[in-house]
């Protein structure tokens, strides 16, 4: 309620400015959810919120702290991967298991502050898919305490409220920071307001002119000429800079598009790596019978890989 969100499926809460999911429980279901959210559009920042136990006494339970690293233990046994939130604050380490005893919380004592059950997955995701990962963590309880099930359950609306404030707290100081401009004829949402003003930062380094003579220089006039919508516009103007700062970024999101194209219009999704890294496709389709089933199988008949590996290695002619 306090972002006005609406469900937009089981897990998907959405506003025009933010999206909220609901990961599940465990680092591979929260990597897997959060990975297929991301590749469905573009997102300037991953905000992960949760609760936390902690692994000292040193944490009153119901606060909240910034998360500065995440780490993952499977099986006790800590893993060679790690993410990094914020520069200060506490350590996380997930877990794949719930820690439900003194016994298992002790090995974990000298590894972080705190243990979790998503936040790895959810950084991995965000990591994988080139979006700023950020966490912060309410402390629920003493990890493997008995009872703590049962006291987050109890607290979990209280919690939940506590942590919405907390991140309606965050964006107001975002917010406050941005430097205004004034954009009369466009229509910006808090992502795409965010967009512009990194890829402004991005242009006044290259070109070594301040953000000012940067904006200035911008087609506004043209954009609104040839444009009626507002929020058309923005994209546009959005598309403009990104082309600016890598002249071959928009022959390759034409090449993309013009080859996922054919297979989005029978439903099926091809969601690849923002950054162009990872040659991995991922596929996924929905089906509620056997003829869809038969249609979507038809489809991926005539997937060919190589028309993405050709756009990887520089050539843009894509049939």
């Amino acid at each position: 309620e306090l972002f006005n969100l609406k469900r937009t499926s089981s897990q998907v809460f959405e506003s025009e400015n933010l999206v909220c999911l609901i990961t599940g429980e465990g680092p591979f279901e929260a990597a897997t959810s959060v990975a297929t959210l991301l590749g469905q559009q573009k997102y300037h920042e991953v905000i992960n919120l949760g609760i936390a136990g902690s692994l000292s006494d040193e944490y009153a339970v119901g606060s909240i702290h910034p998360v500065r690293s995440v780490y993952l233990v499977i099986d006790g046994k800590p893993q060679f991967k790690s993410f990094k939130s914020f520069e200060q604050g506490l350590d996380c380490v997930t877990s794949f298991e719930r820690i439900l005893n003194p016994e298992k919380a002790l090995p974990l004592t000298g590894l972080a502050h705190l243990v979790d059950r998503e936040a790895w997955g959810v950084a991995m995701a965000a990591k994988t898919l080139a979006v700023p990962f950020h966490s912060y963590k309410l402390i629920s309880d003493q990890a493997g305490s008995l009872g703590a099930c049962e006291v987050v359950r109890e607290k979990a609306d209280e919690w939940s409220q506590k942590l919405a404030l907390h991140l309606r707290s965050i964006l107001i100081q975002e917010e406050k920071e941005t430097h205004s401009y004034q954009m009369d004829g466009f229509h910006f949402t808090f992502t795409t307001q965010h967009q512009f003003e990194q890829l402004l930062k991005k242009m006044s380094l290259r070109d070594e002119l301040t953000q000012d003579e940067v904006f200035e220089s911008l087609p506004l006039k043209k954009i609104i000429g040839e444009i009626p919508n507002p929020k058309l516009r923005a994209k546009a103007l959005l598309s403009y800079m990104e082309g600016k700062l890598d002249p071959l970024k928009d022959q390759l999101e034409a090449g993309l598009q013009n080859w996922k194209s054919r297979f989005e219009k029978n439903g099926i999704s091809l969601q690849t790596d923002q950054t162009w890294e990872n040659p991995e496709i991922k596929v996924s389709f929905n089906i509620s019978s056997d003829e869809d089933l038969k249609q979507k199988i038809n489809s991926l008949s005539e997937l060919k890989v190589k028309p993405f590996t050709d756009l990887r290695n520089g050539t843009f002619h894509v049939e």
